[in-house]
């Protein structure tokens, strides 16, 4: 260290002799580095948050109008919908950026370093991480303490307590704090809230960072007694949520739209069982995630094959993605997936000039991230998946610098692959689907066949040789690919005087004609051979 890191360190207020900051885990890039992987083959177990976004329920021209205002400190719109999204008061919310923002303010208000706080172990780092950052001492969950912090479901077991038991927990100790984070409720648990007013010395936390897939948005809240919650809101710094988020927090609040709570549940359930019965000694959970008790270096094997979990000296803890992508860890970890729910597939794929990771949901929502290196191929992968409702997260990256062909062929086929995975033994289905898509000048056709015959007639009527950085000759070259791999037959044809509106109106009518064709019908299988 330095003589002047020396100096302003002599200057800092005492921490707690455990202290230690907050560690994330690697970040993708890290991860390819260190094991020489391409970071389009790295999947990530360890946020605890949905593989999807929330979707915000405001526009944002209108979240982002004030950017030149301070917000309302007061947040009348966040604490009234946060309110009644709890069942309770505007009075009893305290809202924070992230729950995180609330934990650090309780320990400032309440401990020190005469104070003791009680967690258990392993529990969520940051309690102890607050609580030594007060240099007050941390002790047992059963010890007497002046604050007691207790995750429910706990993080990172997924283990849950019944409400009513923190409650006596709370009344037989009112000279103490006790705090009850929250996060996970949704997606297992009964909330103490109900009884916060009853109890000054009872704080519940909850945060959108989770079941409403609204992490970066930093919004938490604490339920307390009306005047716990005027304490901690005088103690609170000015204004710490910013106008957009707490825009878009509140209207989230005000008509949830929780993520798929039920699939997660019924694929957290999956998941445990495939582990259990590949001899993983894993509890139940009530949270997003699965926990595997050990002390071997399972976290770093798994980081070598590109799966990052999160490390814990008693075992690792992996959040649930989706199915497709949760089998990829099962297999590494040497466990026999169970049959995932619905049409959907997980795809990695390396080679010496792309590396791709793709995964698809034929039954989503039309939620969608692509990233290819090709600002247009991107754009109408998105019109694809958007028209189709499929959800589609889409990684790539290749040679462009030698130029994009083998970018733009490689994501189509593998997302033909990822169609023909998801569509399995394709009983069930619509199997023809057909679309007319006008775009201003232009007009697009599509038709497709989902009977395992490949063939592709494509006729894209372009006049120039580029739209943006893509070469418009790729695309129809490209799309036969998709067919083939696909395993279906598909008639495409636009034209225009815009190539821009060509190419858009194609993908979307591809889109279109794709969500027709794999549309569940129920009559069996989709030919009168009596197969796919």
């Amino acid at each position: 260290m330095s003589t002047a890191g020396a100096a302003v360190r002599a200057l800092a207020q005492p921490v707690g002799e455990s202290f230690a900051s907050y560690r994330w885990a690697p970040t993708v890039a890290e991860v390819a580095e260190r094991h020489g992987l391409r970071p389009e083959a790295v999947l990530k177990f360890d946020q605890n948050t949905p593989p999807l976004p929330g979707v915000p329920q405001v526009p944002l021209a209108e979240a982002m109008a004030t950017l030149n205002e301070y917000p309302a400190g007061g947040y009348v719109e966040l604490r009234a919908a946060a309110a009644a999204y709890a069942g309770l008061a505007p009075g009893n919310v305290v809202v924070g950026a992230g729950a995180d923002d609330l934990i650090l303010l309780l320990a400032h208000t309440f401990l020190g370093p005469e104070a003791r706080a009680a967690l258990r172990s392993p529990t969520y780092a940051y309690f102890g991480i607050v609580t030594a950052l007060r240099a007050a001492t941390t002790v047992g969950i059963e010890d007497d303490a002046d604050l007691y912090w207790h995750c429910n479901p706990d993080n990172p077991t997924g283990a849950v307590a019944e409400p009513e038991r923190l409650v006596e927990w709370a009344r037989a100790r009112p000279d103490a704090v006790v705090v009850v984070d929250e996060a996970y409720l949704e997606y297992g648990a009964r909330s103490a809230a109900p009884w916060v007013d009853e109890l000054p010395n009872l704080v519940v936390l909850r945060t959108l960072s989770k079941a409403f897939g609204l992490a970066s948005l930093r919004v938490g809240y604490a339920l307390a007694h009306p005047e716990t919650a005027a304490l901690l809101t005088d103690r609170r710094a000015p204004a710490p949520v910013s106008g957009p988020a707490a825009r878009i927090a509140a209207a989230a609040l005000r008509a949830p739209r929780l993520l798929d709570l039920e699939s997660t549940v019924t694929e957290r359930e999956r998941v445990r069982t495939a582990l259990l019965e590949a001899g993983y000694a894993c509890p139940p959970s009530a949270a997003n995630f699965v926990w595997i008790p050990t002390t071997e270096p399972l976290g770093e094997r798994l980081e070598e094959q590109g799966i990052v979990v999160r490390r814990f000296p008693s075992g690792v803890r992996a959040t649930l993605r989706r199915p497709a992508e949760n089998d990829v860890l099962l297999r590494a970890l040497g466990a026999t997936p169970g049959p995932a729910p619905g049409r959907q597939a997980t795809l990695v794929r390396t080679t010496t000039e792309t590396a791709i990771r793709l995964a698809l949901d034929l039954d989503g929502a039309g939620r969608v991230r692509v990233a290819t290196g090709i600002g247009f191929l991107d754009h109408l992968l998105t019109l694809l998946a958007f028209h189709g409702g499929f959800d589609l997260e889409l990684l790539a990256a290749g040679d462009l610098e030698v130029d994009e062909h083998h970018t733009v062929e490689d994501v189509l086929a593998a997302l033909g692959t990822a169609v023909s995975e998801s569509l399995g033994a394709r009983a069930g289905i619509a199997r023809y689907g057909s679309a007319v898509v006008p775009m201003d000048e232009a007009r697009a056709e599509a038709a497709v066949d989902l009977v395992r015959r490949a063939h592709a007639e494509v006729q894209l009527a372009f006049a120039s040789d580029r739209v943006g950085t893509l070469a418009t000759s790729l695309l129809g070259h490209a799309l036969e690919r998709f067919a083939i791999e696909a395993g279906c037959t598909v008639h495409l044809r636009a034209a225009g005087t815009d190539d821009h509106h060509v190419a858009e109106a194609a993908f979307k009518a591809l889109g279109r004609a794709l969500a027709a064709a794999v549309a569940p019908s129920g009559t069996g299988a989709p030919s009168t051979k009596g197969m796919a």
